[in-house]
């Protein structure tokens, strides 16, 4: 009986233990860690839709910022559709897709897309985020474009997209025999 009583102590002090710590680090303010930083809310995901469903959207030689005209869903992420600008509330690992329906009216056509980053002193080019796509003339090609991505807070990216021909174009399709209309828009941007 001793030796179980014991034990008891044992177990109960331990427990007491844990809770002091805990007590400690987790307080009215947040959960404290040893560098001194206060944690003051869970981790926050961000999200966001931005999405065009213009019946055309042409696409030039000159590399020109992609500016879906909608949004919808978004949460610690802003994009503003005049600029095309994504900016992030909060520093984390983001899952990128970007689609585009592509069609070219001469054979021969490239189009590419990448990504701009500007921390505060500019835009840059974001390296190996180049992608390019050779299209079947005629033929509406769905482009993807996606990937895990690391953003900071404050940071803005846009994206850029051009072909090697002004004989490009984004085009928005719906699918056939579904109704209510579900659509492909010309540009779809998520994360």
């Amino acid at each position: 009986q001793d030796q179980v009583l014991n034990a008891l102590r044992l177990y109960f002090n331990q427990v007491d233990g844990i809770n002091q710590i805990t007590s400690q680090r987790i307080t009215g303010s947040g959960i404290s860690f040893p560098d001194g930083t206060i944690q003051t809310s869970a981790y926050i995901p961000g999200s966001i839709e931005a999405y065009d469903l213009s019946a055309t959207y042409p696409v030039t030689a000159t590399p020109t910022v992609l500016k879906p005209a909608n949004q919808r869903n978004a949460q610690n992420i802003t994009y503003d559709p005049a600029t095309g600008i994504f900016t992030w509330e909060y520093t984390g690992n983001f899952s990128l897709s970007l689609s585009v329906n592509a069609i070219a009216s001469t054979s021969g056509q490239t189009v590419y897309i990448y990504a701009q980053n500007n921390y505060g002193a500019g835009w840059v080019n974001s390296a190996n985020t180049g992608k390019s796509y050779q299209l079947v003339n005629n033929q509406l090609t769905q482009i993807v474009y996606a990937q895990s991505v690391n953003r900071t807070a404050g940071q803005q990216v846009r994206y850029m997209i051009y072909s090697n021909d002004a004989k490009v174009q984004l085009q928005t399709s719906t699918m056939p025999g579904v109704t209510p209309t579900v659509y492909t828009p010309a540009i779809r941007i998520q994360y």
